[in-house]
């Protein structure tokens, strides 16, 4: 007997009721053979592999990647980030073109300010070696004369010593004439055999000649001594008078350069707050060109902005019109797809006096699998 075919959803919901009653009210066992006789026929078709194989399956395919290449068309257009064509108002933001337009100009401000500033260095830097040369030509002077006074001062005291070693040598010579000749009367007249006598006296004569001699030596050695503690002593004296000269004017010349150094500042001070008002005029006026120049290029820029704006709607709009319609042609293509399956799997069921057919289903327990019977009468 030829039974009409039963839905996938409505035979399991059939099966499980089916179940629970019999778990709730066993019914009496048949044999097996009766079991058999009245169990339900129940086939399995695969509609995801019956439908690919369809011949229209390749128009199907290439709907999708259709659909696919119009989906990624309208998600590029619609992300703000992937969209080079969506340009929203613009946002002028001048502070870049500001910046550029002080460093177009700061160098020849620099410049200006270099050349005022290095012309009072080089002012301040003149009068400065003026001073010093000055404040050496005092010192020169100042050294020379006391290198004069020093040189007097040591020759009038070498001359004064020299004097005195020279009378104090004849006055020792003076005092040690008459013992020194009388010891070589006494070597004339002693007689030959008086060997000893002869040595004696000679011992005395050089005795008394070398007390002579080293006490010249030594009043010769202190006024040479007296001479150099004299001469140092000059040498520390004009030293002294030389640096405190020196220290004298180096605070004068400080006091000098100072002064000019704080005159030449002042002017400079005024020359650069001319050149810097000067300069901020120019900058002023360079800004406000920059501004009306951005004004004008904003304007044109929101123009362009609209006009790709609306481009890029009625461009969006044709995708998705594009989109809704190829997704409609294969709604149609799959539906005839779907529907020839089903009727190549209701005559296969005829023909073998199937109960059930499950196409929601790839796997039912008692089921065997008809997809490629199903398959084969497809390709036919």
């Amino acid at each position: 007997m030829t039974r009409p075919l039963v839905w996938a959803a409505l035979a399991a919901l059939l099966a499980g009721c089916s179940g629970r009653a019999m778990t709730a009210n066993p019914a009496p066992a048949l044999p097996p053979e009766a079991r058999a006789a009245t169990a339900p026929r129940i086939a399995v078709v695969d509609l995801t592999r019956a439908t690919r194989v369809h011949p229209r399956w390749a128009e199907v395919a290439a709907l999708d990647r259709q659909i696919s290449v119009l989906q990624a068309k309208l998600a590029l257009a619609s992300d703000p980030r992937l969209s080079a064509a969506r340009i929203e108002i613009p946002r002028v933001d001048l502070t870049p073109e500001m910046k550029a337009a002080v460093e177009r100009m700061r160098p020849e401000f620099q410049h200006e300010v270099e050349a005022v500033r290095a012309a009072a260095r080089a002012e301040l830097d003149a009068y400065a070696a003026q001073v010093r040369a000055g404040q050496q030509q005092q010192l020169v002077a100042k050294r020379a004369a006391l290198e004069a006074q020093m040189t007097a001062a040591i020759q009038e005291k070498r001359d004064a010593l020299d004097q005195d070693g020279q009378e104090y040598q004849q006055q020792q010579l003076a005092e040690y004439r008459l013992p020194i000749l009388n010891l070589k009367l006494k070597l004339e007249n002693v007689q030959p055999s008086a060997r000893g006598d002869v040595e004696t006296l000679n011992e005395q004569l050089q005795a008394l000649t070398k007390e002579r001699d080293e006490k010249i030596a030594a009043h010769e050695k202190a006024n040479q001594e007296t001479l150099q503690e004299f001469q140092q002593g000059q040498i520390r004296r004009s030293n002294d008078r030389l640096a405190a000269l020196s220290a004298q004017l180096n605070a004068d010349g400080q006091r000098l350069v100072d002064a000019r150094a704080a005159e030449i500042t002042a002017r400079v001070r005024a020359q650069l707050e001319a050149t810097q008002a000067e300069f901020n005029q120019r900058l002023r006026g360079q800004q406000e060109a920059i501004v009306t120049s951005a004004r004008a290029a904003q304007a044109q820029a929101v123009a362009q902005a609209q006009a790709q704006a609306r481009s890029e709607t009625e461009r969006i709009r044709a995708l998705q019109d594009q989109l809704v319609a190829v997704q409609r042609d294969r709604a149609r293509l799959y539906a005839l797809i779907l529907a020839a399956v089903r009727v190549e799997s209701a005559g296969l069921a005829q023909e073998r006096k199937w109960d059930v057919v499950l196409t929601e289903a790839i796997s039912a327990p008692g089921a065997f699998d008809a997809t490629d019977e199903v398959i084969a009468r497809i390709r036919r």
